[in-house]
């Protein structure tokens, strides 16, 4: 009996990054892998699909979406000399922001062409206009022997009947095979982990029976062994198989394919990891109705209204975007935003609290949402005004709109009220903020 082993060598790349913060480093995050084919003249035809999670893109908001941009190329060398080169721009928009920090959703592309040579080099680049991070990775290639008998394993995720024009690269007839790029499927969202495959048979075997076993194992316990016979009826067929995942435990799983025909037998292998991911909460307060106050500084208007009627899964979800978001914003890490933000509810609370936290007051939200002003001026309202001199506080920003806040300690308690500012939007002003500080007020103290 002649018995072939091949193992594809895998141009897989997983790169795990802390959360937004690939933002701040010059690597885009992305997964990357290959299958091989034969047509129907034994030519080897290279499929290399790509796949960008969003949470590693820079979305910038544009017509009341959310696009990203990224260039990819893919250099094929023989013997240290580039013999094809292709260039794609990928488009890439979203409609929802939460979308730009999800776990789950991502960017997927493929490039295919015919191998020529027997043996590539390919390098494969890609550059995220936005952020300017970037990715480059090289593995060898191998062409399928004229003579194979079987293809390579694309494992996909999903494989559902679809003939729209979405996903059109990845449709086999009139269905649908997305691949796993990353060989990592989640249990909350794939059901079966689908192996795409092709059997090639020599005119001369049609007709004859074969075999065709496929076998999966877990730390070197063997959990899955089935048994296919099948009859060619042509000679390029091409099979799906399903492995369920339902009852199967976390962890990295081997499998092979193999086919036997008249005295060979052909080994095609693979590999998986099978989560149970759970998506990291992200919060400073462990009071999510807290946490909602402390977001309506930043976003008021895009939060959910009915807050109250929510479930503490659906708060904590908007919780976690949020901050998610704010990493996006501001291109920091999830870790480092979430720290800034706590350490100005500290100081709020430690310098504006009175009969509640400082984080509550108004000097306490100004704060949280802007930091530190460069300018304070204090002073004390004139005997113009219609009421007891009262003290008050400007503060100004040198940053963005330059805004100007005037805070005054109405109740003489030392809770200072915001009553006017300029250059900010999201505060508005007391009508009556001159009458406060007195007809005689020196307006020019609030230019900046």
């Amino acid at each position: 009996m002649n018995i072939s082993i091949f193992r594809k060598s895998l141009a897989l790349c997983v790169l795990i990054a802390i959360s937004w913060g690939l933002m701040a480093q010059a690597r885009l995050n992305m997964h990357i892998d290959y299958n091989r084919f034969l047509d129907h003249e034994g030519n080897t035809i290279l499929l290399i699909d790509y796949e960008i999670p969003y949470r590693s893109l820079l979305f910038l908001a544009h017509s009341g979406a959310f696009f990203a941009q990224v260039d990819c190329e893919v250099q094929v060398a023989n013997q240290d000399s580039v013999i094809y080169a292709h260039q794609v721009t990928d488009n890439i928009g979203i409609s929802s922001r939460h979308d730009a920090g999800s776990n789950i959703k991502s960017y997927l592309n493929r490039i295919s062409f015919m191998m020529s040579e027997d043996h590539y080099q390919i390098t494969f680049t890609a550059k995220d206009r936005n952020s300017e991070n970037s990715f480059v990775w090289s593995f060898p290639v191998e062409a399928l022997l004229a003579g194979s008998r079987i293809s390579d394993l694309e494992i996909n995720s999903r494989v559902y009947a679809d003939s729209s024009a979405y996903l059109g690269k990845f449709r086999r007839q009139d269905r649908v095979y997305e691949p796993a790029v990353s060989a990592i499927l989640r249990r909350q969202y794939h059901e079966h982990a689908h192996l795409y495959m092709e059997i090639y048979t020599p005119e001369e075997e049609i007709g004859e029976s074969q075999l065709l076993v496929l076998s999966l194992e877990k730390d070197g316990d063997l959990i899955l062994d089935e048994y296919l016979d099948f009859t060619p009826a042509k000679t390029h067929d091409s099979f799906s198989l399903k492995i369920p995942l339902n009852d199967l435990p976390a962890g990295k799983y081997q499998g092979w394919v193999s086919l036997q025909a008249r005295e060979d037998q052909i080994y095609r292998d693979f590999e998986f990891v099978l989560s149970e991911e759970i998506e990291t909460q992200l919060s400073i307060f462990n009071n999510p109705d807290e946490e909602y106050q402390l977001m309506r500084y930043f976003m008021a208007s895009r939060l959910p209204a009915n807050w109250d009627d929510l479930d503490i899964d659906t708060k904590r979800r908007h919780i976690s975007n949020f901050w998610r978001n704010m990493s996006l914003t501001t291109r920091m890490t999830e870790t480092d935003i979430m720290d800034l933000i706590h350490d100005r509810v500290e100081h709020a609370n430690r310098f504006y609290s009175h009969l509640r936290p400082g984080w509550t007051t108004d000097m306490g939200r100004i704060y949280i949402r802007n930091g530190a002003p460069a300018d304070i001026e204090k002073g004390t309202s004139s005997d113009e005004s219609r009421f007891v001199r009262k003290d008050y506080q400007i503060w100004k920003y040198r940053s963005g709109n330059r805004p100007v806040y005037v805070f005054m300690d109405i109740q003489m308690n030392n809770n200072y009220r915001l009553i006017y500012v300029s250059g900010d939007d999201t505060e508005i002003s007391n009508p009556d903020w001159l009458r406060y500080m007195g007809r005689d007020f020196d307006e020019s103290l609030l230019r900046n």
